[in-house]
This record gives C-alpha cells, structure tokens and sequence, in this order.
C-alpha cells in the first residue's frame, strides 16, 4: 500500500476547527448530501493540532491560511480518475478546466489524453487530485492538503453517482455547478459563507441551523456546525469583498437566515460558474507571471520558517508532521511533464 507524500494519522479535539487549514470546505455538505470521510478529517485535525501548538495567534492563522496553496514548482495539477468511462471523465474534465484554461491563471489541470482522461494509479506518479464516484455525496479537499493528508489509493475529490448518469446531464447547470465548486476546494478556496468580510454569520438563524443540522441525516455537534458554517478568523487572508455570484457560495433555505430571503447572503439557487471575482482571487492565488508566483511562495515560506523558529525557541516545536516539507518541500510538475 502506498502512503500520502506526508500523512498525519494522529487525532485530536474538535474544537480546533477554528483553523483554517483544516478548512471547512473539506468537511461538507451542509447541505446534506455527505462529507469528507471522518478518517480524513481526524487526519486534517491532527495536523491543525499541530500548528495551533506552534502559534495560535490570529497573524499566523492568517498565516496557516496560505499553505494549502500548491507552490509554484506545480506548472500543473495531475488528475486521475477512479474508476469512471472515459466520456464520463472527458467532460468532467473540459467542465473542470474552465479554472485553468485562462491566460492570467498560472497553473494549469492536466487529466491526460482529451479522449481517454488519466486513470489513477497509485503504484506510479503522484496524482495530485483523484476523483473518485463511489463515495458519499460531493467533497474535496483543500489544496495541498490532497497529498499532505491522503494517499495515493485514496480518493481526494468526489462526486458521488455522476459516472451513473448520461454524460450529457453534467452539461446542466447544477451537476456543472458542483464539478466546478468542488475543483475549486481542489485548488484552494473555501466557502463564500465563511469568508471573515461576508458577514452572513450575523444573518443566520442559528437556532435553526444547529436544530436543523444536529438532525439526520448530518447529525453533528454543535463544534462540527460551527466549523462549518462559522466565518474564518486571522489575519491577511486572501479575500475579495464578499461574492453573492461566487461559485463557491452555497445556496441555503431561506429559513437558514433571521431575513429569510431578504438576506444579501441567501441565493435560490446556488452558482453554476465561475464569477468575476473567483477568477480574480484564483488568477492572484497562481498567476500566469511565474517571478510573481514564487516571489508571493518565498514570502509565505519565510513567515512559517520564522513562527518555526520561534516555536523551537520556546520549546513548542510541533511532531508527528514537518510542516515545512509538507507544504514547501513539493518536487511539483513542470509544464512538460506528461
């Protein structure tokens, strides 16, 4: 069996979801339709552990947020299949590519032959996405944290049933949708509720929400909803004012909001494509400039190498994970690499 380039196996307690890298757009739906496996999450949460231990303050969650952007030694992103019939993949994969095939995007979603996408294949190359159908419900996770926190035999995106459908049904807005929101964890976003600047936080009726999803078929405590549902915290994230059009915001009922649908965060429908601003904040996240891309990397590597420091200093130094190869010490893909 082959492992993550770095996985964490420890546990730890859920009320460290407030850290961004564990990142809650891992651990949906909340909308009911399943989430990121448990074994996965337990994963993630130890890492989070990990950090906090180092530097829990706001600066360095700010920090923290940036490490699941893949580095700039990635020309490109190799995504697999497993399982699927190759038409299936073919236009998951032309629907996908809507975030890479930009002249400002600078990293770019590589699935193989056009007529017959890349099978997974967990004995050869790292694939640094894998899409798997067989799963519940519709997930990814987030950025790096795809071959951090999970192996090579494991799936790191998933779209449950869309192998089980007539090709030409993805090609409708909503199936388009989700492939779409789902990439876009993949790449390294989060939910558009979650942004710190959207405040749909003090919109929600939280009685409601918690009533609602503490019920099945989520079933989860009150930390895993807050997780969930709750903006970020830190400083320098990357954020754009928040976008009502994002393909990264969920449509909730209107019941999820003391305003119903007079809240500037509810939608009836959720996104199908990508926003004007999603395609601003992924072009910034990896431009086309490949001197500005690794010069905004040597800055992040910089800032953790120094909360490392100073971590060790005061004897706080994290085990278990080294976060600085993890997340900086990637060999990547380059362009030509097939």
């Amino acid at each position: 069996m082959t492992t993550a380039r770095k996985v964490f196996t420890l546990g730890c307690s859920a009320a460290l979801a407030a850290l961004f890298v564990a990142g809650a757009a891992e651990a949906h739906d909340p909308k009911g339709k399943g989430g990121l496996p448990m074994v996965y999450q337990k994963r993630v949460m130890a890492g989070v552990k990990g950090l906090e231990s180092m530097d829990n303050s706001d600066q360095a969650k700010g920090m923290y947020s940036r490490l699941v952007q893949w580095p700039p030694t990635y020309a490109k992103l190799r995504v697999c299949f497993m399982g699927g019939n190759d038409e299936t993949n073919a236009k998951v994969a032309e629907i996908s590519k809507r975030w890479s095939d930009d002249a400002g995007m600078g990293l770019k979603l590589d699935f193989g032959k056009s007529g017959k996408p890349r099978q997974c294949d967990p004995n050869g190359r790292e694939s640094q996405v894998r899409i798997s159908y067989d799963k519940p419900g519709y997930w990814s996770m987030l950025g790096q944290n795809s071959v951090v926190y999970t192996a090579q035999e494991e799936p790191s995106l998933n779209l449950e049933g869309f192998d089980k459908v007539d090709v030409s049904v993805l090609d409708k807005p909503e199936p388009t949708g989700i492939i779409l929101h789902e990439v876009g964890h993949a790449l390294g976003f989060l939910h558009e509720h979650q942004s710190p600047v959207s405040t749909c936080a003090n919109d929600f009726n939280w009685d409601f929400i918690t009533k609602y999803l503490s019920g099945p078929p989520n079933n989860w405590d009150e930390e895993t909803i807050k997780f969930n549902m709750a903006p970020f915290g830190g400083e320098d994230l990357m954020m754009t004012e928040f976008d009502s059009k994002s393909v990264m915001l969920y449509s909730f009922p209107a019941e999820y909001y003391v305003d119903g649908d007079k809240s500037k965060c509810f939608i009836p429908a959720s996104n199908t494509a990508i926003s004007d601003n999603d395609r601003v904040t992924i072009n910034y996240m990896y431009p086309a400039d490949a001197s500005a891309r690794v010069k905004n990397f040597e800055q992040s590597k910089a800032q953790f190498a120094e909360i490392v420091k100073k971590a060790e200093a005061a004897g706080k130094r994290a085990t278990g994970l080294d976060y600085e190869d993890a997340y900086f010490g990637a060999k990547g893909v380059a362009a030509d690499e097939e």
